[in-house]
């Protein structure tokens, strides 16, 4: 099974790497790709952390990430599922009709999708959540109800996911492990405990 999961130069670093090593459990093959870029070109990842006393999140660098795949190579027919982590990178990738098509796409094919954090920014600038319900960072409510969409709000602390249909979202990377386990069940995998 393949996954395509899209970055960008200040992807959220948890958010980037930690589902990639969920999937990769599951034997799963995650492509990572971003536009504009190769494989073997690097994205460079920010940590962002909610912090006492701030009015909103921290920035640090993270680490630089290895592309897997070729933006321009990608054959969507190849793929069961579409990631989309946060970060700054959905704040500037929304604008490219490119990627709006990919997810465009995954909605069309009813294929599962997982957005957390700023990742809804791209399914609301696709129009693809219009009347729909989903989850995501506070601080991107207005991009989905503008998109059309209702908002779920949880705090970003919590590892509350919300699911519908093929879409599974969850605020921030505190959720990872609940998003990851939706998604998973999404993907017709069967998880037993």
């Amino acid at each position: 099974m393949k996954i395509l999961l899209l970055s960008g130069d200040f992807v959220e670093d948890y958010e980037l790497y930690t589902p990639i090593k969920i999937l990769e459990v599951f034997d799963i093959d995650v492509h990572v790709v971003c536009p504009d870029k190769k494989a073997g070109d690097t994205v460079q990842t920010a940590v962002h952390a909610m912090e006492a006393g701030l009015q909103t999140y921290s920035e640090r660098l993270g680490h630089p990430f290895e592309l897997t795949h070729t933006f321009d190579d990608i054959n969507l027919a190849d793929y069961a599922g579409l990631v989309i982590p946060g970060g700054r990178f959905p704040e500037y990738q929304r604008y490219d009709e490119r990627v709006l098509d990919i997810a465009k796409h995954f909605f069309a094919k009813n294929l599962p999708v997982a957005a957390v954090c700023h990742g809804v920014q791209i399914l609301a600038a696709a129009g693809v959540l219009q009347g729909r319900t989903c989850s995501g960072l506070h601080l991107c409510k207005l991009d989905v109800v503008a998109g059309g969409a209702s908002f779920v709000e949880f705090d970003p602390m919590s590892k509350n996911v919300h699911v519908e249909g093929n879409l599974v979202t969850a605020p921030a990377y505190p959720a990872i492990g609940a998003w990851m386990r939706e998604f998973i069940k999404l993907l017709g995998i069967k998880i037993v405990y």
